[in-house]
């Protein structure tokens, strides 16, 4: 097991204390901040808007594909087995990368039979991967089946409680209650006294605890009707998304040759988090203490993904049988 050193501690520290400093100011700036930064005409909100959420997008062909290329499997027909339900992870990846993140925000036309073309470019795309990997040595791609798990820990898991909280707390987003053409016979009907936000609530104050009197009735669905994402604000699927890139943070433990330039690997990250968060804002689509979570959840998740790979790679040395001269270099974090 990894010991934490002090100076580690020391970082914990500083993490958890600015967590709680935004989180505080969130409390009680959050609307007022997006009022001040909300320009869904921006070129940074849009272009962070469109391609946020890619490092996401990209997790499950890259972790399929290095699956694809591991000897598993004791007999030659469990091979094939793994060989075909590995192909089928990337290019299921691909097709929720293009069918979804890259049909849906570049993508404007109705087009006939889309799903025909959405398969044929998967299709090409699993291929590529596939073929373009062929030729890399068995035994840095037994390596690269660890940071194919870590990828894999870090993204699943990360999205899967940010989509439990979205659930819980309902948080409507500062775009549906915008006034804009989009918005003007809801705000017809539902706003009183002049109060465009008051179906605004605090962070602190989840739906499934607080429940808003304003919800009764058709509130809701009318809302959904014109935006079905209209109550998934708390906290930011696409700051999450972004903060896989906290992928990268195992590799200086897994190449030592990367080890001076660890500091890299965290900060490029978290400054990408950060610019995607700082976009969903400009966008209306977010508060800042959404995209605290959102961002906050990401690198925790990856903190301690890469804390509990590093402390048991003993065991998963010898499970994968990689070879002792390309050890894992510990650092003290």
């Amino acid at each position: 097991m990894q010991k934490i050193t002090k100076k580690g501690w020391t970082e914990i520290g500083i993490c958890a204390g600015a967590f709680v400093v935004i989180a505080v100011l969130a409390a009680f700036f959050d609307l007022a901040i997006n009022k001040a930064l909300y320009n869904p005409n921006s070129l940074f909100g849009q272009y962070f808007d469109k391609l946020g959420e890619l490092p996401s997008y990209l997790a499950a062909p890259i972790v399929g594909t290095i699956l694809f290329h591991q000897d598993f499997g004791k007999t030659k027909t469990h091979t094939i087995l793994w060989k075909v339900v590995s192909a089928a992870l990337v290019f299921v990846g691909w097709y929720y990368a293009i069918g979804s993140w890259f049909w849906g925000n570049f993508i404007r036309e109705t087009i006939s039979y889309s799903v025909v073309y959405k398969i044929v470019f998967c299709l090409i795309l699993t291929a590529c991967a596939l073929l373009a990997t062929v030729k890399v040595d068995k035994k840095v791609m037994r390596k690269l089946l660890v940071l194919a798990l870590f990828i894999a820990v870090v993204a699943a898991l990360s999205n899967v409680i940010v989509q439990i909280m979205k659930i819980l707390w309902s948080r409507q987003r500062f775009r549906t209650m915008v006034d804009n053409d989009a918005n003007a016979e809801l705000i017809a009907t539902y706003v009183r006294g002049g109060d465009l936000f008051q179906g605004f609530s605090p962070w602190y104050k989840p739906e499934f605890l607080f429940k808003s009197p304003l919800r009764a009735g058709d509130y809701v669905s009318s809302y959904k009707a014109i935006d079905h994402d209209a109550f998934k604000s708390f906290p930011s699927g696409h700051t999450v998304a972004a903060s896989a890139s906290f992928f990268l943070i195992i590799l200086p433990d897994m190449y030592s040759k990367f080890a001076k330039y660890k500091w890299m690997f965290w900060v490029f990250p978290a400054i990408y988090t950060a610019l995607v968060g700082i976009s969903r804002i400009v966008m209306g689509a977010h508060y800042l203490s959404d995209i605290l979570f959102g961002g906050f959840i990401g690198f925790a998740v990856a903190a301690l993904a890469r804390w509990f790979f590093v402390s048991h790679l003993g065991s998963l040395y010898g499970r994968f049988d990689i070879p002792q001269d390309s050890r894992i270099i510990v650092l003290s974090q």
